[in-house]
């Protein structure tokens, strides 16, 4: 199955971030970075696979750099 995805950070503060993906169907959802924890979560409570792999990159980029990327793409 392939995954596609447009990341984009819409708010971000001291202790969040906030993102929105939009899946191919065109389909928005949202993200939240808890920047303390360094955990993801999701607003909708659906953790399928696009969200798995919106998660696994918005975390590791936080992780690797301590930055919340202002846009990320999803694509496998």
């Amino acid at each position: 199955m392939a995954l596609y995805a447009r990341v984009e950070k819409t708010e971000e503060d001291e202790r969040r971030v906030r993102y929105a993906y939009t899946d191919v169907a065109g389909a928005t959802r949202i993200l939240l970075l808890d920047k303390d924890a360094g955990t993801t979560s999701t607003d909708d409570g659906v953790e399928d696979m696009l969200y798995r792999a919106v998660a696994g990159k918005v975390a590791a980029a936080w992780a690797h750099s301590g930055v919340a990327p202002d846009r990320l793409m999803v694509q496998s």
